[in-house]
């Protein structure tokens, strides 16, 4: 399936060719987030990232919202595509400061190379700033040594379990879908039709935010979103 849908990818680079148009780059959130909590199929990210340097271009990850550990099983969201899945660039950010305003990029040796021969010089006011890399540092340490990527797996699992444990009960819940604590509970009027249910799904996101301000929120007026910190307990 994901080869598939990778061919999308193939025919826009092919039709940028024939129109003697290059390739720059290829921008990618490795789990789709806003766009309504989207899981890609295996073996996409492989044959997306296939064609486009085929093309010429580079393969940026976006990894602002789905990285440090949210996935559980891996730091970053592309991994779950396989660990010879690599971006050229990777974009960092949100609970990289854990509340703490700080984002990053980082690429390969040859493309920060490549950039600093242009002679054009990049300047960032709050660049390098210590107090936000002190942060951010910190932040790595206790997903690292608090466990907080297994403790994602596991609360993940139980909010996937339980999710479609109601999903059994209530035909108002048209989809659970999921990895870790980056999980998307798609609300439908009709199941076989996949009508959204906007006015439940934003009931459901207007009566959550009275009991919890953080973690919730929905998406393409289907989609109820979950993004917990990774450091949640099961019985929360």
């Amino acid at each position: 399936m994901g080869k598939k849908y990778a061919e999308d990818v193939r025919a826009l680079c092919n039709r940028a060719r024939a129109n003697d148009r290059n390739i720059a780059a290829f921008f990618v959130e490795s789990l789709q987030s806003c766009g309504g909590q989207i899981v890609p199929p295996d073996n996409y990210l492989r044959q997306a990232f296939k064609h486009v340097r085929e093309a010429g271009g580079v393969c940026i990850a976006d990894e602002v919202q789905v990285g440090f550990g949210r996935v559980g099983k891996h730091w970053w969201a592309f991994q779950l595509q396989g660990d010879d899945v690599l971006p050229d660039i990777v974009t960092l950010g949100k609970p990289m400061g854990n509340g703490h305003p700080v984002a990053a990029v980082i690429t390969t040796k040859e493309i920060a190379k490549s950039f600093k021969e242009t002679g054009i010089e990049y300047f960032n006011t709050y660049g390098g700033n210590a107090v936000s890399c002190a942060v951010a540092s910190a932040v790595m340490d206790v997903i690292e040594h608090e466990k907080l990527r297994e403790n994602a797996v596991r609360v993940g699992n139980h909010l996937l379990n339980s999710a479609r444990q109601l999903a059994a009960k209530h035909p108002l819940i048209g989809d659970v879908r999921g990895v870790g604590l980056f999980v998307g509970i798609e609300l439908v009027k009709c199941r076989e039709a996949r009508t959204p249910a906007t006015a439940h799904a934003q009931h459901v996101i207007t009566r959550y935010a009275s009991l919890e301000p953080d973690g919730l929120e929905c998406q393409h007026v289907r989609s109820v979103r979950v993004c917990k910190p990774s450091r949640i307990l099961s019985r929360e």
